[in-house]
């Protein structure tokens, strides 16, 4: 077998594979063989019908079986051979394989981009300093409250969307028809496809309109629009809101098993805080080294590999709805501008895990299996159960991986700190809340 690989971009590969006629006559007769014990053709014993009878009746089958067969399998052992990793399904491009002949195809497709990472230590970064108050209590509570606030449907025609509510619009643009979105939502005074209309739906009622213009940024993720302004018109279809429920000593039992009532529900979290706020500092923290390490390294990433990115950003988000009554394409009816929506957000995700596991491949940075035994020891204690339970439900569900993954991207972002300038600050600049895994509120 014969394999040219050529660079087609710097992230995409095309690779020609020739098989040479000896290989193809053996697959063609292993699968003639396979069809004649297979199948039953009058006039004649199963398995005993003449090749060229068996080729009358069942020509286009082999054909297709011949050519399938010899791609997938040449194209897996000619990726293993060149040690490629391809990240996006082949385009295949191919004439019908013929006996006593050569066999050609070829095949496009994106691999993992290949990093060496030219600086990640030496940072100036910025840590919040850990300082716990009534408003920080008073968060957590609200965060609960987000957690088990229900959705209703908005029938008062006279109501006006608040900060928080979906707003279910329709948007149009004659100048620009590739912006027009049926159902489109907009998180009021939250988050929105397109810029400014998470501003322009507030106090806004059901079946209104309102029409503005649109100011792209240079970094959005639709490319035609970069740095472009757009008019549009936008009508709500639909309102949604979230009710919170009270705070008081049900709601309290509700939202920590054993606990009686506010007040020791308060106590609780008190106690917690510390704890909290620090992790809260940390994962600043380790945002911003996120920001400095794709400022400091540029490079390609095929869109194939962001496009996975956001798919599982979207089923974790789907999933913790799920789990509180809530389905996805209630709240985002438009599941291809929902998904626009998170491309920039896995974009950042995609370019930062590349190169955080650069760094840990150039300095050797592991997770044994000490690191992953004590990493299950606290998920038991966390939640009540036997470290061997926790151990098995992991690996039924392939999670391991995951956790070791989890393991070495906090060892590296230790090792980036120690080799930085840390300061405390009372505040952080505020920074764009974007589509994130971890974004349905507190676990209290």
């Amino acid at each position: 077998m014969k394999v040219e690989i050529t660079d087609v971009t710097s992230t995409r590969k095309e690779m020609k594979v020739v098989v040479p006629k000896e290989e193809v006559n053996t697959v063609t007769n292993e699968i003639y063989k396979d069809v004649s014990q297979k199948v039953i053709i009058k006039g004649f014993r199963k398995g005993k019908a003449p090749r060229n009878v068996v080729k009358m009746y069942y020509a286009d089958y082999i054909q297709g079986e011949l050519s399938k067969k010899l791609v997938n399998d040449k194209f897996e052992q000619a990726v293993k051979d060149n040690e490629l990793f391809v990240v996006s399904m082949p385009e295949i491009n191919n004439d019908p394989p013929k006996e006593n002949e050569d066999f050609t195809f070829t095949a496009q497709f994106d691999i993992k981009p290949e990093i060496n990472p030219q600086k990640y230590i030496g940072f100036e970064l910025k840590k919040k300093k850990v300082t716990i108050g009534d408003e920080n209590i008073n968060d957590v509570l609200h965060r609960l409250q987000e957690t088990y606030a229900t959705i209703k449907d908005i029938e008062d025609p006279e109501y006006k969307a608040i900060q928080g509510d979906y707003v279910i619009v329709d948007v149009m643009s004659e100048d620009n028809p590739e912006l027009n979105r049926e159902r489109m939502t907009v998180e009021a005074r939250g988050r929105s496809a397109l810029p400014g209309l998470d501003e322009a739906v507030m106090d806004m009622s059901l079946a209104q309109e309102n029409e503005l213009d649109i100011e792209f940024p240079d970094d959005h993720f639709m490319e035609d629009m970069r740095g472009k302004s757009a008019h549009v018109r936008i009508k709500v279809s639909s309102i949604k809101h979230r009710e919170l429920p009270e705070l008081d000593d049900e709601f309290a039992k509700k939202a920590r098993q054993g606990v009686e009532g506010m007040d020791e529900l308060k106590k609780i979290i008190v106690e917690d805080l510390t704890e909290r706020i620090e992790a809260d500092s940390r994962t600043a923290l380790e945002r911003q080294i996120q920001d400095k390490l794709i400022e400091a390294n540029p490079f390609d990433v095929p869109e194939s590999l962001v496009r996975l990115q956001a798919g599982m950003m979207i089923q974790g988000i789907s999933q913790r709805l799920t789990a509180q009554g809530i389905q996805l394409q209630d709240l985002y009816p438009d599941a291809q501008a929902f998904q626009d929506e998170t491309m920039e957000s896995a974009d950042k995700l995609t370019r930062s895990s590349l190169i955080i596991e650069a760094v840990a491949k150039k300095h050797e940075i592991e997770a044994t299996d000490e690191d992953v035994a004590e990493e299950i020891d606290k998920l038991a204690a966390r939640y009540n159960m036997s470290p061997d339970v926790v151990r098995k439900g992991m690996e039924e569900k392939g999670g391991i991986d995951e956790m070791k993954y989890g393991i070495v991207e906090k060892k590296v972002f230790e090792y980036i700190i120690e080799n930085s300038e840390v300061n405390e600050v009372d505040e952080l600049e505020e920074e764009s809340d974007d589509t994130s895994t971890d974004s349905s509120g507190a676990d209290e």
